[in-house]
């Protein structure tokens, strides 16, 4: 099934997150703190990667960390805080994918990230399968991500593709990551708003390393493999590296976990009992999910205001419809709904007034449910097909990577990268169908024609029968390439001291999409339809017709034979192209020696062409997708242009209080010209400055200070301003805050506002909501919007004190101040935040947003409805994420047991600020579900003093949230004596309470994973090394949420839809490496 995440009241990128920026997964990257010839040497490090620089660089070589362009040694690099993740700490908690490695560490562990899970049961930037990072919740279009320190070209399927897919490098290949905590855009160029990932490959492997890794759950589903093999070779004026990686992850399926099937009300009373319905049919609480295989019948008498919609029974007793809808469900054999009468007849259940023309009939069999307790409790809301849905895909990729080096000269020389990768996704999935008709006699009770399928239906009435299924499965195809050639070196003794790299990059990335469709013309033929299409041929994919039981309880159920199946479903595919070359050019060397050092610069210019051309399936070009979007061709290209530069002075060294002071900046100019393939449409955008400003002030051997300020720019991505028209289809009830509205401010429902609101656009305030859906249309933004603009500012400070009581202790300590604010954010606000911003709004009807929307006028059968919503890419106000980052490493020797190394990272979110419009509420997401205030992680590596042998324990936090504030938000009636946390459900005709009193639950508990491994190496030369480990040794599960929450929180079965939790449990895994 395709969901839709909606955030409340807006979110921009995928859903409510907030970033972490905790450093590293296994120790700190001070890359300025990097022990000098002035410095006592610290205590034997617990890893055997440095924390600076690759195990290859030796102490004396110039490097380059992320964060700048200039070269020098480690202590004069860049003041931004850089964190370090090692792929090997990975492998010992247990993962072994690089997606894995980066979004559950704790530099991204505050914030939800587009994981496998996410973005195959919700509509994401990239597609189906797409794994993505997010630096501080502002989206992953705003973190840049680099491999070996250059732009690498974003994958994906459908017409968004955007970021930089983590599928496509395997972490077998990955040495370490480095990430820049902070915007640098006028270092690394657009997108790096939020912060840059830089992936940095392996490289002088010798010889031939074969790895084998397996991770398989206590419980089936979710088990993952992986076989890679590197081949390394050194000469005399260079070298070359090959690798190949095969890694698999098998499907976790809904019903493979308890947590992740039904999703139960998991509601309260005032006095904490569980006040969930129970389902008489097996006695378990009932399991709230989508409603399935029922009749909707819509009163026409009632909404042409001649009758009151209520249905009777025959035992006299009313069934209460504030508006004119009731649900009929069928009892099928074994069952016992337990509704009156025993035995139903036609003819003898009926709309009042009794034995008026709207008399209404049902066959036999069949029931109304949801106007008490006890018949709300029997409503099928939770379908067998519901267990099948994928939750995390079944995932074959494919990788060859290769890079080689050769010096051409003493001076110069010649480097190649290439990266082939291929990614196979799979999601099972269900959904639901329906069709409109009238009932069988339309012609007799209210002069319209009877329906086809309708026999044994009678009485003024549209019938809606909505079924089930399971035909609703989608595959991916991604093959991606990326090739990079250049050349690096100095200008010898012409420029000394001055060094080049120069390269071009080029990437392709193409998506082939599947999806499995029930045809838009297949309901077109049942809507309404009034006499056999048997002998037509329907207009578009040419299939013979034949007519549908669309009231047969079987066929509501999902049950088809092969002839209805294959005529009501039908595959299609389509296919999606991303282009991109780059070509760079820096330049950086010292241009003089001041008193406290040399005056280092960089400079250089840039010059990137990207392309798109998405091409959907011919079933969604033809309009013929039921329920899809309706999209035609993306595509375009977009022409970026900078030159930038940045310089290093150093101005105090080796003085009181000042060992090392030193102000860098940088500064750049981009240029952007876009065209639309469609119509040549284009747009420039040229002369957008930004820069940075920072200072590094160590004041001695264990003091140091840093702080940064700099602006960074964001042009509109391709897909943001070429995306092709689209249309789709939402239900009314999932958008308009102004059905019943009168009923649901007296519960508590809706506010005040809102509720007046409504009363003043005229509608009323039994309004029943129309017809099922409301047109949604949206398309690319060229032409009218603007780049995004952010400032971030950093300060931190950093402690490396000795002891001389503890002569084996280093004990380093940081803690990072950030503050990033972006103005102009891209984003859509999606068709239900436009309708509950403008009614939610105390500037109604003239707040903008309540211009994108229309209704039916009035006079129509569908007035008041909402018709079409505009869904366009426009340029929000703003958005700000601020916080604090703590990072404490402490290594010790124990002598000839060993050295033990303990790191605790952590970040407490401070801020996570969302304006809308200019005069909108700030809405404020901070510790709300997929934003905790609180992240982080802590781990324990003992290793032998001879390194044979690794224990190692790791504990991953994730800090409570709680949604309550935004719920009393929007339900508070200001009246004391009602407990604005619960709701009280009651059927507002006769009074009966459907589920009572309940209050949801909307907190998520702390949640604490731990991880345990041991590994050993064997061999003079450590060739052979095995890892056997417990991921989630405790087998924690995510926590519970009310999903009866109000549209709160977005949920998967029982627990939030965020990317934090495990929903896995625990694993066992093996990690086997043989070195020749």
């Amino acid at each position: 099934m395709n969901f839709t995440a909606q955030a409340h009241p807006y979110r921009p990128g995928l859903m409510v997150g907030v970033s972490l920026a905790a450093m590293l997964a296994a120790q700190p990257a001070y890359a300025q703190d990097a022990t000098t010839e002035d410095q006592a040497p610290e205590a034997a490090p617990a890893e055997p990667v440095p924390a600076t620089a690759p195990a290859a660089v030796q102490q004396d070589e110039p490097i380059i960390v992320t964060g700048t362009r200039i070269r020098g040694r480690p202590e004069f690099t860049s003041p931004d805080p850089v964190a370090l993740i090692d792929p090997e700490v990975a492998k010992r908690e247990g993962k072994f994918d690089t997606a894995g490695m980066l979004q559950s560490s704790p530099i991204a562990a505050g914030s939800t990230q587009i994981t496998a899970a996410i973005s195959s049961n919700f509509v994401t930037q990239g597609g189906q399968g797409t794994q993505t990072i997010d630096l501080r919740g502002l989206g992953p279009n705003r973190t840049l991500v680099l491999l070996n320190g250059r732009r690498a070209g974003p994958a994906g399927t459908r017409g968004a593709v955007a970021a930089f897919d983590l599928n496509v490098l395997p972490q077998s290949i990955v040495e370490r990551v480095d990430v820049l905590k902070t915007g640098a855009s006028s270092i690394y160029g657009s997108d790096a708003v939020a912060g840059v990932v830089n992936l940095f490959t392996k490289k002088d492997t010798g010889g031939l390393q074969i790895d084998a890794n397996a991770s398989v759950p206590g419980q089936s589903g979710g088990e993952q493999y992986r076989l890679s093999a590197i081949y390394g070779k050194k000469f005399d004026r260079g070298h070359i590296m090959v690798a190949a990686d095969y890694y698999r992850q098998k499907e976790l399926k809904r019903g493979d976990r308890k947590y992740l099937g039904c999703p139960e009300a998991y509601t309260f009373t005032e006095s904490g009992d569980r006040a969930d319905l129970i389902d008489p049919r097996d006695g378990q609480y009932k399991c709230e999910d989508l409603r399935w295989g029922h009749v909707w019948t819509y009163d026409l008498e009632y909404r042409t205001g001649r009758g009151t919609g209520n249905l009777r029974l025959p035992d006299g007793t009313y069934v209460g419809s504030s508006n004119g809808v009731n649900l009929i469900q069928f009892q099928y054999p074994g069952e016992t709904l337990g509704i009156p009468p025993a035995v139903f007849q036609p003819g003898t259940m009926f709309y009042a007034p009794q034995g008026g023309l709207n008399q209404f009939s049902a066959p036999a069999g069949w029931f109304p449910t949801g106007y008490d307790a006890s018949s709300l409790a029997v409503q099928n809301s939770f379908h067998p097909f519901v267990n099948e849905q994928t939750i995390i895909p079944d995932t074959k990729r494919y990788t060859l990577y290769g890079e080689a080096s050769y010096e051409l000269s003493n001076n110069v020389e010649a480097f190649v990268e290439f990266l082939a990768n291929r990614r196979e996704t799979y999601q099972n999935g269900w959904r639901q169908i329906w069709s409109f008709g009238y009932t069988e006699d339309g012609s007799r009770t209210g002069g319209f024609p009877g329906t086809y399928w309708a026999q044994g239906w009678e009485g003024w009435n549209w019938l809606s029968p909505t079924g089930i299924t399971n035909h609703s499965d989608s595959s991916q195809k991604v093959d991606y390439r990326r090739g990079v050639a250049g050349l690096r070196g100095d200008f010898g003794s012409f420029l000394k001291g001055w060094s080049f790299d120069a390269h071009v990059q080029y990437s392709h990335s193409k998506g082939r999409y599947r999806q499995e469709h029930f045809l838009q013309e297949i309901y077109d033929v049942a809507s309404f339809q009034t006499s056999s299409c048997v002998g037509t041929t329907l207009p578009i994919s040419g299939k013979q017709c034949i007519d549908l039981p669309w009231t047969d309880p079987y066929f509501l159920r999902g049950e088809y034979t092969p002839e209805q199946a294959d005529f009501m479903f039908d595959w299609e595919e389509g296919k999606t192209i991303y282009k991109q070359l780059s070509g760079e050019v820096v330049v950086s060397g010292n241009v003089v020696e001041l008193p406290a050092g040399p005056l280092g610069v960089a400079l250089g210019v840039h010059v990137r062409r990207d392309s798109i051309k998405d091409t959907p399936g011919d079933i969604t070009l033809a309009g013929n997708a039921w329920g899809f979007s309706t999209s035609g061709i993306t595509a375009g290209d977009q022409v970026t242009k900078e030159a930038f530069g940045e310089i290093s002075i150093p101005l105090l060294s080796r003085k009181p209080f000042f060992k090392d002071l030193t102000f860098s900046g940088a500064a750049r100019v981009t240029s952007v010209r876009a065209e639309r393939d469609s119509d040549g449409l284009s747009e420039s955008d040229n002369g957008n400055w930004t820069y940075k400003l920072g200072l590094n002030w160590a004041v001695n051997d264990w003091l140091r200070f840093r702080a940064t300020y700099g602006t960074s720019f964001r042009s509109p991505a391709l897909f943001e301003q070429f995306l092709a028209d689209e249309s789709s289809f939402i239900s009314q009830r999932n958008i308009d805050p102004c059905i019943n509205w009168f009923a649901n401010q007296q519960a508590g429902v809706i506010n005040d506002t809102i509720a007046n609101n409504c009363a003043t656009a005229g509608v009323p305030q039994n309004f029943g909501g129309g017809s099922i859906t409301a047109s949604v249309f949206s398309s690319g933004g060229i032409g009218f919007l603007e780049a995004e603009t952010s400032k971030a500012k950093t300060a931190s400070v950093i402690l490396t004190p000795s002891f001389s009581f503890l002569p084996d202790t280093r004990v380093s300590l940081a803690v990072d101040y950030f503050d990033i604010e972006v103005k102009g954010e891209i984003d859509q606000l999606g068709a239900a935040n436009i309708v509950l911003g403008c009614y939610s709004s105390t500037s109604f009807p003239n707040d903008p947003l309540c211009d994108l929307f229309t209704r039916e006028p009035t006079g129509t059968l569908n007035e008041f409805a909402i018709d079409n919503i505009t869904n366009p890419f426009i340029n929000i106000a703003s958005q700000r994420n601020k916080g604090v980052d703590v990072t404490l490493d402490v290594r010790h020797r124990l002598g000839s047991m060993g050295n033990l190394n303990f790191v605790l990272a952590a970040t407490r979110q401070l801020k996570d600020n969302v304006l809308l419009l200019p005069g909108s509420p700030l809405e404020s997401d901070n510790g709300e579900a997929g934003s905790p205030k609180w992240v982080g992680e802590a781990n324990l590596t003992w290793t032998s003093r001879d390194r044979k042998w690794t224990v190692f324990y790791g504990i991953d936090f994730i800090g409570k949230t709680s949604n309550v504030g935004d719920f009393l938000e929007d339900n508070s009636d200001d009246d004391p004596a009602t407990n604005d946390l619960c709701i009280d459900s009651v059927n507002v005709v006769t009074g009966d309470p459907l589920r009572g009193l309940y209050c949801p639950d909307l907190r998520l508990s702390p949640t604490w994973y731990h991880h345990l491994s041991v590994s050993r190496t064997l061999g003079d030369r450590e060739e052979f090394e095995m890892t056997l480990g417990v991921s989630n040794l405790f087998n924690t599960k995510p926590p519970r949420i009310s999903t009866l929450n109000g549209g709160q929180i977005a949920t998967l079965g029982q627990t939030a839809a965020v990317s934090q939790y495990d929903l896995i449990g625990r694993r066992y895994f093996v990690n086997v490496t043989r070195r020749f």
